[in-house]
């Protein structure tokens, strides 16, 4: 079971709700990746596995849901070369706001450019990396609010389920108990289609860095995960764990489960 380590007197939501500044995260933690050292991070945890699993044909279809996204394009990079129709989504409306202006193509946008580098060479050059920009620009039908503590997430009246729905690093900062993870799990899962496809990435170590301290609430572990994807009607399940130091001693999951 995921264990519950107690609640700080602000949560780390109430936190990025009031204070996140997405440009200055980006250039913090992404403005000197260059691919090339082999050093592991979470950025090529990010990129290496979704590439990996949405590459593979394991899930297709053209509609493609990532919960969470945040001001980083890194969860649907390799995205944008199977599915035509992805939907990005975030709490934060500053963060919105951030990947808004790089897709509608803002000179001040962030610069990605290393990123298209290396998922390039992950697609073994099949699309050159001034390529996969306006392929992943094309493919973005919109950048939306979302709330995994609700139980429709996309607070709309009503969506069709989506052929695969992918969340990075997003249940980890939104839920502050295991409780509220379980159902989080739940509210993703209820938005793929029937035979649909969901892809979990996070850190069973529940790291989350707020300014230079870590935080985590509680812990999570394989079994936890693996019976909250069952009890909302997964099956397939697979899951891989990688033990890295990033900022932190980090034991990084990826998941993929079939939605029955």
């Amino acid at each position: 079971m995921a264990e519950s380590k107690g609640t700080t007197e602000e949560s780390v939501a109430e936190y990025y709700t009031q204070a996140f500044k997405p440009r200055e995260y980006l250039d913090k933690h992404f403005s000197s990746f260059d691919g090339t050292d082999g050093k592991e991070c979470v950025q090529l945890f990010i990129m290496n596995n979704l590439h990996q699993t949405l590459g593979s044909g394991a899930f297709q279809g053209k509609r493609l849901l990532d919960i969470g996204t945040g001001p980083s394009i890194l969860s649907v990079l390799s995205a944008s070369k199977y599915f035509s129709d992805i939907t990005c989504s975030d709490y934060l409306e500053v963060c919105r706001e951030e990947l808004q202006k790089w897709v509608d193509g803002d000179p001040d946008a962030f610069d990605w450019g290393a990123y298209f580098r290396y998922v390039s060479k992950l697609e073994g050059n099949s699309s050159s990396p001034d390529d996969i920009a306006p392929r992943l620009r094309k493919s973005i039908k919109g950048v939306v609010h979302c709330d995994v503590k609700q139980s429709n997430p996309l607070c709309a009246e009503s969506v069709d389920p989506f052929d695969v729905v992918v969340s990075s690093f997003c249940l980890e900062l939104a839920c502050d108990t295991p409780d509220q993870y379980r159902a989080g799990v739940g509210n993703m899962t209820s938005l793929v289609k029937h035979g649909g496809g969901l892809v979990i990435l996070g850190d069973f170590k529940n790291n989350i860095i707020v300014e230079t301290e870590k935080y985590a609430d509680f812990d999570l572990n394989e079994a936890f995960l693996r019976d909250a994807l069952v009890a909302h009607g997964c099956t397939d399940i697979e899951i891989r764990q990688v033990s890295m130091v990033d900022e932190w001693p980090c034991e990084f999951f990826h998941a993929t489960a079939r939605k029955v």
